[in-house]
């Protein structure tokens, strides 16, 4: 197992920007369970069948890799986007909290390096980021950047009157929302081979980012908003 003290060479550096290339693509098309660590160090040419296991210990720190080497630019420009945010938390907070879920991600779509396949990668990750975000250590990696924009996207849902639980499934169900959605538009977009591609991409990101405002402010029904949440449960659900 490589040190973690270790000070990386120039052909170790390169060897692990190999494998993580190589897992982006693989992960993206077979899904992250359906490859194995063994197939990723076969498809990278390399000789040594634990070399993943010696540059990222397992499955979980090749993702984790993949995530460091997206998320903080997505990070970076989304703290920008919240720094224009003015005045105290409200309703019209809602389209630019809006843009800033969707328009750091959507950038993604024109990474050559690996942009696309991140996507599709978080798409089948979604679960433990919600998971996360809520506190629930349902894995080992770090998988929430995002607690300045929670923070702000639950005082605008409290400002704009959506009760605490329902805002914090909004919150989870427009991640679902903007993940695999843009995991479906970048598979249409590989098959289209990129035909009127710019123009679409900006149609398809400013209805996705008009279909995250519409679902974060929508009115909260009697039902939903009722505080016998359970026995509304088990009436959606069939239960008894």
């Amino acid at each position: 197992m490589q040190a973690l003290d270790a000070v990386p060479t120039r052909r170790s550096v390169a060897t692990r920007a190999k494998l993580i290339s190589v897992a982006e693509r693989l992960f993206a098309e077979r899904s992250i369970e359906g490859v194995s660590l063994n197939e990723i160090s076969k498809a990278a040419a390399q000789r040594n069948s634990n070399v993943c296991q010696y540059h990222f210990g397992d499955k979980q720190g090749l993702l984790q890799a993949i995530l460091d080497k997206h998320v903080p630019g997505i990070a970076a420009a989304r703290e920008v986007m919240l720094g224009r945010l003015q005045g105290s938390p409200s309703r019209r907070w809602l389209r630019p909290l809006a843009e800033a879920l969707v328009r750091p991600v959507a950038a993604k779509l024109h990474d050559a390096d690996g942009g696309r396949e991140f996507i599709r990668i978080n798409a089948q990750l979604i679960a433990l980021h919600t998971l996360s975000v809520r506190g629930v250590p349902a894995s080992t990696m770090r998988l929430a950047h995002a607690d300045r924009f929670t923070r702000a996207l639950q005082r605008a849902l409290r400002a704009a009157a959506v009760p605490g639980p329902v805002a914090r499934n909004r919150g989870m169900l427009a991640a679902v929302l903007v993940f695999h959605g843009l995991d479906d538009y970048s598979r249409l977009l590989d098959a289209a081979g990129e035909r009127r591609a710019t123009v679409d991409i900006r149609l398809f990101v400013a209805n996705l980012e008009d279909a995250v405002v519409a679902l974060l402010s929508a009115a909260v029904s009697a039902g939903t908003g009722s505080a016998d949440g359970s026995r509304r449960a088990r009436e959606i659900f069939g239960e008894q």
